[in-house]
């Protein structure tokens, strides 16, 4: 009898001990689940290697000062199930997030990108500088896939036929792209952009007004240099289709200056006599390239142009034009802004 309840006494104790080992555990694994390993936000960008477990995954973010514990984080990821989720890559994460926040984001966070901003307006080697500039590769490179006639036909673009280069076809934008990313990357997601583009209502929209997918690139590049105001980019597009429909000479002065080898700010008068592909001084038509990167804005001024039954546009300053149905009124307005200017 005196034994059984020295076993009862032991039982007793061990059930206190446990109790208390199993409170102790408890509150150590509450603690680190409200702890952060800093008061301030700072950032840390992380790159997962592919095939990195709890324990490698919990070592770098413990490195890196996102969690407080290597060993309890791999813990809760296993109590989470979480190993078969996490993902290699790159992510953004912060030092003042619980363990909590940072599972989520090892689970659901898109990868961290980095933007390349190429202006509407820009010519292939222009752009090429800007994407080599932002550490995506070589300018020169870019270049040469731009005129590479394998390339262009790789690429499988919605028009008739082939162009002979990539020049106002690689859509102006700011792109975001993933660690690593270079000028094929670039050009990829430019040209991927022109296919988003050319849906079939906009390739209707070109068949109405009486041009081509294409030929709505060449006038957009132009309309895009003529113009930096938005509201005029219709109505300059409605100007050159008045013109082009009576087999008016465009004679627009982007066109002369992107056929000039050595331009430098002005066009003189032998320029605008000086005949090559791209003079609309000197051809009765559109020029056989566009002569830039035209927006999207551009694009669909020229597949919504305005009717008018203005043929001329004169700067006046600040960007703005005044347009005019008569060469006489055009004439006034030349003296009015420009000769007297």
């Amino acid at each position: 009898m005196k034994f059984i309840k020295i076993l009862a006494a032991l039982a007793l104790v061990g059930l206190l001990v446990a109790g208390a080992v199993a409170g102790w555990a408890w509150s150590q694994a509450q603690a680190f689940l409200e702890a952060t390993p800093s008061t301030t936000h700072d950032e840390r960008i992380l790159t997962i290697p592919r095939g990195s477990g709890p324990q490698a995954v919990s070592r770098l973010l413990a490195d890196a000062g996102v969690v407080t514990d290597a060993e309890k984080f791999a813990l809760f990821l296993r109590y989470e199930k979480a190993a078969g989720g996490l993902r290699a890559g790159e992510y953004r994460f912060w030092t003042d997030h619980t363990p909590d926040q940072v599972l989520d984001l090892l689970l659901h966070a898109p990868e961290v990108t980095y933007p390349v901003t190429l202006p509407p307006g820009l010519r292939i080697e222009e752009m090429a500088a800007l994407v080599e500039e932002a550490g995506m590769g070589s300018a020169v490179e870019y270049t040469r896939r731009a005129r590479d006639a394998d390339v262009i036909a790789g690429y499988g673009l919605p028009f008739d036929k082939a162009p002979e280069n990539l020049e106002g076809l690689l859509v102006p934008e700011t792109y975001n792209l993933g660690p690593g990313a270079d000028e094929v990357a670039v050009m990829d997601a430019q040209i991927a952009r022109l296919k988003e583009i050319w849906t079939p209502e906009r390739t209707a929209k070109a068949k109405e007004i009486g041009l081509t997918p294409y030929e709505v690139m060449i006038m957009a590049s132009l309309v895009e240099k003529e113009t930096a105001v938005p509201e005029e980019r219709p109505l300059i597009a409605g100007v050159f289709l008045n013109r082009l429909r009576i087999g008016m000479r465009l004679e627009t002065d982007p066109t002369i200056i992107y056929g000039l080898k050595n331009y430098d700010g002005n066009i003189r008068k032998a320029d605008i006599r000086r005949p090559h592909r791209w003079n609309t001084y000197v051809i009765p038509a559109l020029p056989p390239t566009p002569i830039a990167g035209g927006g999207i804005e551009a694009i669909d001024g020229v597949l919504n142009p305005t009717k008018t039954k203005a043929l001329f546009f004169v700067a006046k300053g600040g960007g703005a034009h005044h347009f005019s149905e008569t060469y006489a009124e055009h004439a006034r307005m030349v003296r009015k802004y420009i000769l007297k200017r």
